[in-house]
């Protein structure tokens, strides 16, 4: 009778464990590859395009821009953070910092928001708006 006891519980834990697993979603996150346009409010609207490889640890993203027509340089590397819904990376080109603040949509497929460079050197106070899609 012990012995039947213990088998029972250990099949209701086993169907437990393997229903608590069913029910919980993958985790999202933006590793990857993702197409990147940065429009300028600036110059008059021209944009940038460019092809990011982001990975994401935690909360903590870092990645690679390489951009095909931009102004200061053709490469780049980004590291930023992702909470919730709000993504904020640090662009930096040469010598520049470029801060792209934003959201990202529920499934991770999409971001968009705006950008802010500072005063002196190529970019000279850039700013607009920046979306991505992997």
């Amino acid at each position: 009778m012990k012995y039947i006891r213990i088998a029972g519980m250990s099949i209701l834990l086993a169907l437990t464990v393997g229903c608590s697993s069913l029910s919980t979603a993958p985790t999202q996150t933006v590793n990857g590859n993702w197409n990147l346009q940065l429009t300028s409010f600036a110059v008059d609207g021209t944009s940038y395009i460019g092809f990011a490889k982001l990975i994401q640890s935690g909360n903590d993203i870092t990645g690679t821009v390489i951009f095909k027509n931009a102004p200061c340089a053709t490469t780049g590397s980004l590291k930023g953070s992702v909470s919730g819904a709000d993504v904020t990376f640090q662009l930096t080109e040469g010598s520049q910092v470029v801060t792209l603040t934003g959201t990202i949509n529920s499934v991770y497929t999409s971001m968009s928001g705006n950008y802010n460079s500072p005063s002196g050197g190529c970019l000279d106070g850039d700013h607009g708006s920046w979306a991505a899609g992997g």
